[in-house]
């Protein structure tokens, strides 16, 4: 029997102990409490079959449970399936980009596209090709604008009448591009591309000053961006950190995730730690909060005629990271998820969260967070865990194995 045995017995005994110490006394305090059924609190049923298989694999091969984290329960949060040190924070890797995801959600909505254009705030004069005035670039942080169409935008600008502007090259917002993965970095190079194709400035300078630039005259079509569902979808079916930590930027960096996850959605501050909005380096998030971060979101998407699918990989269906995972006709199409990987960080992280449709038991929400072992040996932990909850739940659900 190995320890992990050892120790559940000896749980097994002390709860059955206190619950029998519970059963002679509580007549005398019932007595004394009247309580409504409004007022009684239901306690989740719990199924620790698949929990139990996981956490004795996890303790055979010597993996210190320690450092380990699941929580996994129903949809109406009526029946607890796995919950091992589920309050504990742990490294979500890049599962913290459905945290990142859903504050630009929320903030934009799904149909949201970011708009990048140029303003003339001042007179052109088209004799001598000068703006008296500043040349304002309006952007709102478009995670996937390319130099395809900034060079576009600076055409434009230059087929407008402008090669000279007096005043400054003002950016109003966030701004990246391409490789250039910050706004001082992406100003300083567009402001190079602008010498190179002829346009010269008196100097260059960011204003987060909104409407700025409607004060002016437009000087170039706007490029518009795909909407925000689908850039969200590509940025966590392929776990692209760049998308993400633009899209991060965009509502605030990894304080605005941060205050998000806190301040809308009520987890702790002590279990939720946001140092980058992609999953790189030390973020910390427990797996009850993450699953309650999944809870609403479904919710939130549902209301919007929208599913989980919408935004993140079926596994086994969709490119991406998940592509190859679940992929036997036993289970695929029934995990909509986001892995998180991390061999250097921590002693080496994998984590799976997501929604598990079943035949029987109807929508699961799962949130697995391991730490200090192997990556690949944790993922092959990770699937035998859900393909056992599927197994046990009467199979998928097959009206979820769509592609995106």
């Amino acid at each position: 029997m190995s320890f992990w045995q050892n120790d559940l017995a000896l749980k097994k005994y002390l709860i059955s102990t206190t619950s029998l110490m519970l059963l002679l006394f509580w007549p005398i305090q019932a007595q004394e409490v009247a309580t409504t059924a409004q007022e009684r609190v239901t306690t989740p049923e719990r199924v620790t079959l698949a929990e139990t298989n996981y956490l004795n694999q996890l303790a055979l091969k010597g993996l210190n449970l320690d450092a380990q984290g699941v929580f996994i329960e129903a949809l109406d949060g009526g029946t607890i399936y796995a919950d091992h040190q589920s309050d504990v924070s742990f490294n979500p890797a890049s599962v913290i980009k459905l945290a990142t995801s859903f504050t630009a959600l929320q903030k934009f909505g799904p149909d949201f596209r970011f708009e990048t254009t140029f303003y003339a705030l001042g007179d052109v004069d088209r004799k001598t090709r000068t703006l008296k005035g500043d040349l304002v670039l309006q952007t709102d942080g478009d995670p996937v604008l390319a130099t395809a169409d900034v060079n576009r935008l600076l055409n434009e600008v230059i087929r407008s009448g402008v090669a000279r502007v007096t005043g400054n090259l003002v950016i109003t917002g966030p701004f990246t591009y391409a490789s250039y993965s910050t706004t001082v970095e992406a100003t300083r190079r567009l402001s190079s591309a602008m010498t190179r194709l002829g346009i010269r400035v008196a100097g260059v300078t960011n204003q987060m000053v909104p409407g700025i630039a409607l004060r002016g005259t437009q000087l170039t079509t706007p490029h518009l961006s795909d909407s925000l569902r689908d850039i969200l979808f590509t940025q966590n079916a392929h776990s692209v950190n760049n998308t993400a930590e633009r899209v991060g930027a965009a509502v605030g960096g990894p304080i605005g995730v941060q205050n998000f996850l806190i301040g809308t959605l009520g987890i702790p501050p002590a279990e939720v730690y946001v140092t980058r909005t992609s999953g790189l380096e030390y973020n910390r998030i427990t797996p009850r909060g993450t699953v309650h971060l999944l809870q609403v979101m479904l919710q939130w998407l549902s209301e919007r005629n929208m599913q989980p699918e919408d935004i993140m990989p079926v596994a086994g269906v969709s490119a991406g990271t998940l592509q190859s995972r679940f992929k036997s006709e036993d289970y695929r199409g029934a995990v909509v998820g986001k892995t998180g990987t991390l061999p250097a960080t921590d002693g080496g992280v994998s984590a799976l969260a997501g929604f598990l449709y079943t035949r029987d038991r109807g929508p699961i929400l799962f949130a697995i967070f391991n730490s200090k072992g192997s990556v690949a040996m944790y993922r092959q932990l990770q699937d035998n865990l859900i393909k056992e909850l599927i197994v046990e739940s009467g199979g998928p659900q097959t009206t979820h194995r769509a592609s995106n």
